[in-house]
Protein backbone atom coordinates (compact mmCIF):
# COMPACT_ATOMS: atom_id res chain seq x y z
CA UNK A 1 0.00 0.00 0.00
CA UNK A 2 2.98 2.50 1.08
CA UNK A 3 4.71 1.99 -2.10
CA UNK A 4 1.43 2.16 -4.03
CA UNK A 5 1.25 5.57 -2.42
CA UNK A 6 4.52 6.82 -3.39
CA UNK A 7 3.98 5.80 -6.87
CA UNK A 8 0.74 8.00 -7.26
CA UNK A 9 2.86 10.59 -6.17
CA UNK A 10 6.12 10.40 -7.99
CA UNK A 11 3.28 10.30 -10.87
CA UNK A 12 1.18 13.56 -10.07
CA UNK A 13 4.89 15.19 -9.70
CA UNK A 14 6.10 14.42 -13.33
CA UNK A 15 2.74 15.37 -14.25
CA UNK A 16 2.88 18.66 -12.51
CA UNK A 17 6.19 19.22 -14.06
CA UNK A 18 5.65 18.49 -17.43
CA UNK A 19 2.65 20.79 -17.79
CA UNK A 20 4.20 23.31 -15.61
CA UNK A 21 7.11 23.06 -18.49
CA UNK A 22 4.49 22.88 -21.37
CA UNK A 23 2.88 26.15 -19.83
CA UNK A 24 5.98 27.96 -19.65
CA UNK A 25 7.37 27.27 -22.77
CA UNK A 26 3.72 28.31 -24.24
CA UNK A 27 3.96 31.83 -22.68
CA UNK A 28 7.52 32.25 -23.89
CA UNK A 29 6.32 31.68 -27.49
CA UNK A 30 3.42 33.77 -27.19
CA UNK A 31 5.73 36.69 -25.88
CA UNK A 32 8.17 35.98 -28.54
CA UNK A 33 4.82 36.21 -30.60
CA UNK A 34 3.46 39.41 -29.26
CA UNK A 35 7.00 40.98 -29.25
CA UNK A 36 8.12 40.47 -33.12
CA UNK A 37 4.65 41.10 -34.30
CA UNK A 38 4.71 44.58 -32.64
CA UNK A 39 8.24 45.60 -33.42
CA UNK A 40 8.38 44.38 -37.07
CA UNK A 41 8.62 47.24 -38.95
CA UNK A 42 8.95 49.60 -36.04
CA UNK A 43 11.36 52.37 -36.41
CA UNK A 44 12.07 54.11 -32.80
CA UNK A 45 13.46 57.39 -34.23
CA UNK A 46 10.24 58.34 -35.98
CA UNK A 47 7.40 59.95 -33.08
CA UNK A 48 4.72 58.42 -32.37
CA UNK A 49 2.28 60.70 -33.67
CA UNK A 50 2.16 64.11 -34.61
CA UNK A 51 1.49 65.34 -31.04
CA UNK A 52 2.55 62.86 -28.15
CA UNK A 53 1.43 63.72 -24.76
CA UNK A 54 3.95 62.57 -22.42
CA UNK A 55 1.83 62.77 -18.94
CA UNK A 56 4.44 62.86 -15.69
CA UNK A 57 2.30 61.10 -13.33
CA UNK A 58 4.71 61.52 -10.10
CA UNK A 59 7.81 63.00 -9.06
CA UNK A 60 9.05 61.39 -5.84
CA UNK A 61 12.47 63.08 -3.97
CA UNK A 62 14.68 60.64 -2.10
CA UNK A 63 17.44 62.38 -1.03
CA UNK A 64 18.91 65.77 -1.81
CA UNK A 65 21.87 67.93 -0.78
CA UNK A 66 22.69 71.52 -1.19
CA UNK A 67 26.37 72.23 -2.06
CA UNK A 68 27.22 76.06 -1.55
CA UNK A 69 30.98 75.63 -2.45
CA UNK A 70 30.31 74.23 -6.52
CA UNK A 71 26.64 76.12 -5.81
CA UNK A 72 25.02 73.06 -7.29
CA UNK A 73 21.97 71.01 -5.66
CA UNK A 74 21.77 67.44 -5.69
CA UNK A 75 18.24 65.68 -5.86
CA UNK A 76 17.82 61.70 -6.31
CA UNK A 77 14.34 60.81 -7.46
CA UNK A 78 12.07 58.57 -9.10
CA UNK A 79 10.44 59.81 -11.89
CA UNK A 80 6.97 57.97 -13.21
CA UNK A 81 6.13 59.20 -16.70
CA UNK A 82 3.95 57.79 -19.41
CA UNK A 83 2.82 58.24 -22.78
CA UNK A 84 0.90 56.12 -25.58
CA UNK A 85 2.67 54.88 -28.93
CA UNK A 86 -0.16 53.25 -31.07
CA UNK A 87 2.66 51.49 -32.78
CA UNK A 88 2.92 49.02 -29.42
CA UNK A 89 -0.62 47.84 -29.13
CA UNK A 90 -1.66 44.66 -29.34
CA UNK A 91 -3.75 42.23 -28.30
CA UNK A 92 -3.96 40.96 -24.81
CA UNK A 93 -4.58 36.92 -23.58
CA UNK A 94 -4.27 35.58 -20.24
CA UNK A 95 -0.65 35.07 -20.42
CA UNK A 96 0.88 38.06 -21.88
CA UNK A 97 -0.83 41.30 -20.62
CA UNK A 98 2.25 43.62 -20.63
CA UNK A 99 5.69 43.62 -21.85
CA UNK A 100 9.09 44.96 -20.37
CA UNK A 101 10.98 46.40 -23.18
CA UNK A 102 14.48 48.26 -23.09
CA UNK A 103 14.39 52.10 -23.56
CA UNK A 104 16.72 51.58 -25.99
CA UNK A 105 14.40 49.96 -28.25
CA UNK A 106 11.55 51.67 -28.30
CA UNK A 107 10.63 55.62 -29.04
CA UNK A 108 11.47 57.66 -25.97
CA UNK A 109 11.20 61.52 -25.29
CA UNK A 110 14.08 63.42 -25.29
CA UNK A 111 13.66 65.18 -21.78
CA UNK A 112 16.93 66.99 -20.61
CA UNK A 113 18.14 69.13 -17.71
CA UNK A 114 17.97 72.40 -18.76
CA UNK A 115 20.23 73.85 -15.90
CA UNK A 116 22.35 70.46 -15.23
CA UNK A 117 25.30 71.65 -13.52
CA UNK A 118 27.30 68.84 -15.59
CA UNK A 119 26.04 68.70 -18.77
CA UNK A 120 27.06 66.12 -20.86
CA UNK A 121 28.48 64.03 -18.08
CA UNK A 122 25.48 61.87 -16.86
CA UNK A 123 22.60 60.72 -18.64
CA UNK A 124 19.21 61.81 -17.19
CA UNK A 125 17.34 58.32 -16.92
CA UNK A 126 19.50 55.21 -17.30
CA UNK A 127 18.34 51.92 -18.84
CA UNK A 128 15.39 51.27 -16.46
CA UNK A 129 13.18 48.82 -18.43
CA UNK A 130 9.70 50.26 -19.52
CA UNK A 131 6.55 48.40 -19.45
CA UNK A 132 4.21 48.35 -22.32
CA UNK A 133 0.06 48.12 -22.19
CA UNK A 134 -1.71 46.21 -24.87
CA UNK A 135 -3.44 49.85 -25.55
CA UNK A 136 -0.25 51.31 -26.47
CA UNK A 137 0.35 52.99 -23.38
CA UNK A 138 4.16 53.11 -22.17
CA UNK A 139 5.30 53.77 -18.63
CA UNK A 140 8.68 54.46 -17.47
CA UNK A 141 9.89 54.56 -13.86
CA UNK A 142 13.68 55.09 -13.80
CA UNK A 143 15.09 56.61 -10.72
CA UNK A 144 17.41 59.99 -11.66
CA UNK A 145 20.53 62.10 -10.52
CA UNK A 146 19.36 65.39 -10.91
CA UNK A 147 22.52 67.76 -10.70
CA UNK A 148 21.44 71.29 -11.28
CA UNK A 149 22.92 74.97 -10.69
CA UNK A 150 21.38 76.72 -8.22
CA UNK A 151 23.16 80.08 -6.63
CA UNK A 152 23.72 80.04 -2.81
CA UNK A 153 22.71 83.32 -1.15
CA UNK A 154 25.29 83.57 1.79
CA UNK A 155 24.10 86.39 3.60
CA UNK A 156 22.04 84.97 6.52
CA UNK A 157 24.74 82.20 6.54
CA UNK A 158 23.84 80.01 9.40
CA UNK A 159 21.10 80.25 9.26
CA UNK A 160 20.32 80.83 4.82
CA UNK A 161 18.13 79.54 2.47
CA UNK A 162 17.99 79.12 -0.77
CA UNK A 163 15.38 78.34 -3.41
CA UNK A 164 16.12 76.33 -6.21
CA UNK A 165 14.78 75.39 -9.37
CA UNK A 166 14.80 71.84 -11.50
CA UNK A 167 13.54 72.46 -15.23
CA UNK A 168 12.96 69.69 -17.43
CA UNK A 169 11.60 69.29 -20.76
CA UNK A 170 12.60 68.02 -24.17
CA UNK A 171 16.00 69.34 -26.03
CA UNK A 172 14.75 69.51 -29.75
CA UNK A 173 10.86 69.37 -29.93
CA UNK A 174 8.39 71.98 -29.19
CA UNK A 175 5.07 71.80 -27.43
CA UNK A 176 3.09 71.22 -30.77
CA UNK A 177 5.17 67.94 -30.82
CA UNK A 178 5.81 66.58 -27.52
CA UNK A 179 3.68 68.15 -25.00
CA UNK A 180 4.48 67.31 -21.09
CA UNK A 181 1.58 67.68 -18.65
CA UNK A 182 1.67 66.79 -14.80
CA UNK A 183 -0.76 64.93 -13.06
CA UNK A 184 0.03 66.27 -9.47
CA UNK A 185 1.30 69.73 -8.91
CA UNK A 186 3.44 68.37 -5.95
CA UNK A 187 6.17 66.40 -5.61
CA UNK A 188 6.10 63.40 -3.41
CA UNK A 189 8.75 63.46 -0.18
CA UNK A 190 9.95 60.18 0.69
CA UNK A 191 13.38 61.34 2.64
CA UNK A 192 14.96 58.59 4.56
CA UNK A 193 14.87 59.14 8.33
CA UNK A 194 17.07 57.80 11.43
CA UNK A 195 15.92 58.45 14.79
CA UNK A 196 18.00 58.31 18.05
CA UNK A 197 16.12 57.15 21.59
CA UNK A 198 15.74 60.65 22.01
CA UNK A 199 13.70 61.12 19.00
CA UNK A 200 16.69 63.27 17.22
CA UNK A 201 16.37 62.92 13.52
CA UNK A 202 20.23 62.14 12.67
CA UNK A 203 19.86 61.00 9.06
CA UNK A 204 18.56 64.58 7.06
CA UNK A 205 21.92 66.17 7.32
CA UNK A 206 22.63 69.79 7.35
CA UNK A 207 19.66 70.87 5.32
CA UNK A 208 16.05 70.87 5.63
CA UNK A 209 13.18 70.70 2.67
CA UNK A 210 10.54 73.47 4.00
CA UNK A 211 8.52 73.87 0.26
CA UNK A 212 8.32 71.78 -3.22
CA UNK A 213 6.04 72.55 -6.38
CA UNK A 214 5.95 71.50 -9.92
CA UNK A 215 4.85 74.22 -12.37
CA UNK A 216 4.35 73.81 -15.92
CA UNK A 217 5.53 76.52 -18.02
CA UNK A 218 4.88 77.40 -21.57
CA UNK A 219 7.97 79.50 -23.65
CA UNK A 220 8.11 81.72 -26.74
CA UNK A 221 11.59 82.84 -28.62
CA UNK A 222 11.72 85.57 -30.99
CA UNK A 223 13.23 83.02 -33.53
CA UNK A 224 10.35 80.48 -32.95
CA UNK A 225 6.63 81.28 -32.65
CA UNK A 226 5.89 77.80 -31.37
CA UNK A 227 5.72 76.69 -27.52
CA UNK A 228 8.09 75.23 -25.80
CA UNK A 229 7.15 73.22 -22.67
CA UNK A 230 9.24 72.62 -19.18
CA UNK A 231 8.02 71.18 -16.00
CA UNK A 232 9.68 73.61 -12.83
CA UNK A 233 10.49 71.19 -10.02
CA UNK A 234 11.00 74.05 -7.32
CA UNK A 235 12.69 73.00 -3.62
CA UNK A 236 12.95 75.50 -0.74
CA UNK A 237 15.98 74.20 1.45
CA UNK A 238 17.08 75.55 4.74
CA UNK A 239 20.53 75.38 6.75
CA UNK A 240 19.42 73.42 10.05
CA UNK A 241 22.42 72.73 11.58
CA UNK A 242 22.90 72.93 15.49
CA UNK A 243 26.28 72.35 15.79
CA UNK A 244 26.65 76.06 14.34
CA UNK A 245 25.29 77.56 17.18
CA UNK A 246 28.32 76.40 19.18
CA UNK A 247 30.97 76.61 16.09
CA UNK A 248 29.49 80.00 14.77
CA UNK A 249 27.66 81.98 16.50
CA UNK A 250 29.30 81.61 20.57
CA UNK A 251 32.37 82.93 19.68
CA UNK A 252 30.94 86.08 17.97
CA UNK A 253 28.86 87.02 20.78
CA UNK A 254 32.34 86.15 22.99
CA UNK A 255 34.44 88.52 20.90
CA UNK A 256 31.92 91.36 21.31
CA UNK A 257 32.05 90.84 25.23
CA UNK A 258 35.37 90.86 25.42
CA UNK A 259 36.05 94.16 23.40
CA UNK A 260 33.62 95.77 25.92
CA UNK A 261 35.68 94.78 28.91
CA UNK A 262 39.02 96.18 27.15
CA UNK A 263 37.60 99.59 29.25
CA UNK A 264 36.35 98.00 32.63
CA UNK A 265 40.15 97.43 33.28
CA UNK A 266 42.08 100.16 34.84
CA UNK A 267 43.46 103.15 32.60
CA UNK A 268 46.79 103.06 34.04
CA UNK A 269 47.02 98.86 33.42
CA UNK A 270 49.06 97.83 30.53
CA UNK A 271 47.09 94.36 30.60
CA UNK A 272 44.65 96.38 28.36
CA UNK A 273 46.70 96.52 25.32
CA UNK A 274 47.40 92.65 26.12
CA UNK A 275 43.80 92.25 25.70
CA UNK A 276 43.12 94.14 22.89
CA UNK A 277 45.85 92.74 21.05
CA UNK A 278 44.26 88.84 21.80
CA UNK A 279 41.05 90.39 20.54
CA UNK A 280 42.49 90.93 17.21
CA UNK A 281 44.00 88.01 17.04
CA UNK A 282 41.37 86.45 17.52
CA UNK A 283 38.96 88.48 15.13
CA UNK A 284 41.41 87.23 12.38
CA UNK A 285 41.58 84.01 13.48
CA UNK A 286 37.56 84.07 12.95
CA UNK A 287 37.98 85.61 9.70
CA UNK A 288 40.58 83.33 8.15
CA UNK A 289 38.49 79.85 9.39
CA UNK A 290 34.95 81.24 8.48
CA UNK A 291 35.88 82.84 5.33
CA UNK A 292 36.95 79.32 3.62
CA UNK A 293 33.48 78.22 3.89
CA UNK A 294 31.85 81.55 2.52
CA UNK A 295 34.58 82.34 0.35
CA UNK A 296 32.72 80.91 -2.59
CA UNK A 297 30.13 83.67 -2.63
CA UNK A 298 31.64 86.54 -3.00
CA UNK A 299 28.90 88.31 -3.97
CA UNK A 300 26.73 87.87 -0.78
CA UNK A 301 28.85 89.28 2.45
CA UNK A 302 27.47 87.02 5.16
CA UNK A 303 26.06 89.32 7.93
CA UNK A 304 28.11 87.37 10.52
CA UNK A 305 31.35 88.39 8.37
CA UNK A 306 29.97 92.10 8.45
CA UNK A 307 29.14 91.70 12.25
CA UNK A 308 33.03 90.02 13.29
CA UNK A 309 35.02 93.10 10.34
CA UNK A 310 32.62 95.82 12.69
CA UNK A 311 33.68 94.26 15.79
CA UNK A 312 37.94 93.72 14.58
CA UNK A 313 37.56 97.72 13.55
CA UNK A 314 35.65 98.54 16.79
CA UNK A 315 38.67 96.86 18.45
CA UNK A 316 41.58 98.21 16.91
CA UNK A 317 40.08 101.76 17.66
CA UNK A 318 40.04 100.84 21.12
CA UNK A 319 43.19 100.00 21.19
CA UNK A 320 44.81 102.88 19.81
CA UNK A 321 42.84 105.03 22.44
CA UNK A 322 44.08 102.62 25.20
CA UNK A 323 47.62 103.41 23.78
CA UNK A 324 46.75 106.76 23.94
CA UNK A 325 45.69 106.81 27.75
CA UNK A 326 48.20 104.60 28.88
CA UNK A 327 50.90 106.86 27.34
CA UNK A 328 48.98 109.96 29.12
CA UNK A 329 48.83 108.42 32.42
CA UNK A 330 52.22 106.90 32.69
CA UNK A 331 54.12 110.11 30.62
CA UNK A 332 55.63 112.72 32.81
CA UNK A 333 53.78 116.17 33.24
CA UNK A 334 54.81 119.40 34.77
CA UNK A 335 51.39 120.60 35.21
CA UNK A 336 48.18 119.12 36.07
CA UNK A 337 45.14 119.63 34.56
CA UNK A 338 43.92 123.08 33.28
CA UNK A 339 41.86 124.96 36.24
CA UNK A 340 39.25 125.27 34.39
CA UNK A 341 38.45 121.86 33.37
CA UNK A 342 37.98 120.56 37.02
CA UNK A 343 34.13 121.28 37.86
CA UNK A 344 32.94 120.12 34.77
CA UNK A 345 35.33 116.55 34.79
CA UNK A 346 34.03 116.39 38.49
CA UNK A 347 30.59 116.84 37.28
CA UNK A 348 31.17 114.08 34.48
CA UNK A 349 32.97 112.09 37.21
CA UNK A 350 29.18 112.17 39.34
CA UNK A 351 27.27 111.16 36.04
CA UNK A 352 29.85 108.26 35.15
CA UNK A 353 29.91 106.53 38.63
CA UNK A 354 33.41 107.42 39.16
CA UNK A 355 33.75 109.40 42.36
CA UNK A 356 36.69 107.17 43.60
CA UNK A 357 38.45 109.35 40.77
CA UNK A 358 37.26 112.63 41.58
CA UNK A 359 37.40 111.95 45.47
CA UNK A 360 41.19 110.76 44.42
CA UNK A 361 41.66 113.94 42.97
CA UNK A 362 39.43 116.46 45.05
CA UNK A 363 41.80 115.07 48.34
CA UNK A 364 45.20 115.93 47.10
CA UNK A 365 43.88 119.33 46.19
CA UNK A 366 42.10 119.95 49.26
CA UNK A 367 45.73 119.11 51.05
CA UNK A 368 47.48 121.96 49.17
CA UNK A 369 47.34 125.57 50.82
CA UNK A 370 44.76 127.75 49.19
CA UNK A 371 47.69 130.58 48.95
CA UNK A 372 49.54 128.43 46.76
CA UNK A 373 49.75 129.94 43.10
CA UNK A 374 49.50 127.83 39.67
CA UNK A 375 53.02 129.05 38.33
CA UNK A 376 54.30 127.11 41.88
CA UNK A 377 52.26 124.42 41.60
CA UNK A 378 53.55 124.01 37.82
CA UNK A 379 57.11 124.70 38.96
CA UNK A 380 57.29 123.08 42.51
CA UNK A 381 58.49 126.42 43.73
CA UNK A 382 58.59 126.43 47.84
CA UNK A 383 59.37 124.10 50.67
CA UNK A 384 55.98 123.95 51.86
CA UNK A 385 54.67 121.13 49.56
CA UNK A 386 56.91 118.40 48.80
CA UNK A 387 57.67 117.59 45.40
CA UNK A 388 56.26 113.67 46.04
CA UNK A 389 53.29 115.22 46.70
CA UNK A 390 53.46 117.63 44.10
CA UNK A 391 53.82 114.61 41.24
CA UNK A 392 51.03 112.53 42.75
CA UNK A 393 48.50 114.73 42.45
CA UNK A 394 49.62 115.47 39.08
CA UNK A 395 50.28 112.03 37.87
CA UNK A 396 46.54 111.53 39.78
CA UNK A 397 44.95 114.51 37.88
CA UNK A 398 45.79 112.45 34.03
CA UNK A 399 44.75 109.30 35.74
CA UNK A 400 41.29 110.52 36.62
CA UNK A 401 41.23 111.81 32.83
CA UNK A 402 42.07 108.35 31.66
CA UNK A 403 39.40 106.79 33.66
CA UNK A 404 36.70 109.34 32.25
CA UNK A 405 37.78 108.45 28.96
CA UNK A 406 37.49 104.93 29.53
CA UNK A 407 33.94 105.07 30.79
CA UNK A 408 33.10 107.06 27.82
CA UNK A 409 34.40 105.00 25.82
CA UNK A 410 33.08 101.66 27.47
CA UNK A 411 29.66 103.33 27.61
CA UNK A 412 30.17 103.76 23.49
CA UNK A 413 31.56 100.18 23.04
CA UNK A 414 28.69 98.80 24.92
CA UNK A 415 26.17 100.61 22.80
CA UNK A 416 27.71 100.32 19.31
CA UNK A 417 27.56 96.23 20.65
CA UNK A 418 23.99 96.22 21.49
CA UNK A 419 23.18 98.08 18.23
CA UNK A 420 24.95 95.65 15.98
CA UNK A 421 23.34 92.86 18.19
CA UNK A 422 20.25 94.13 17.43
CA UNK A 423 20.95 94.47 13.51
CA UNK A 424 22.78 91.39 13.20
CA UNK A 425 20.17 89.27 15.33
CA UNK A 426 18.44 87.60 11.98
CA UNK A 427 22.27 85.26 12.27
CA UNK A 428 22.98 85.48 16.04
Amino acid sequence: MFLKLVIFICAFVLRLLVVDGYLLQDYIMKEQEVRNSIMRNYDKTTMPAKLTTVRLRRITIKHFDMDEISHTLAVDAWFIYEWTDPRLKFQPTLDVLKLSMSPNDIWMPDLKLYNDAHPGAVTLFDDTLTLVYPDGRVLHAPPARLHTTCVADLTLWPHDQHNCSIVLGSWVHHGHTIDLRLLENKPKVDLSQQQTPGGRNISRGEWELVMTSLIRMENSYECCPEPYVSVWLTLVVVRDAPAFNWTVKVPVVGLSILSILLFLLPPAAGEKLILGGLCLLMDLVYIETVTTTVAHSPSHTPLIIQLVCQQFVLVLISVIIGCIVYRMVHEPHIGGLPTILHRPLSKMATLLCLKGYNNLVSGFRRTLPRSLKSEELELGNGNVIPHSVNDSMIRNEWLFLGALIDRICLILCFTICLLNFIRFHSVL
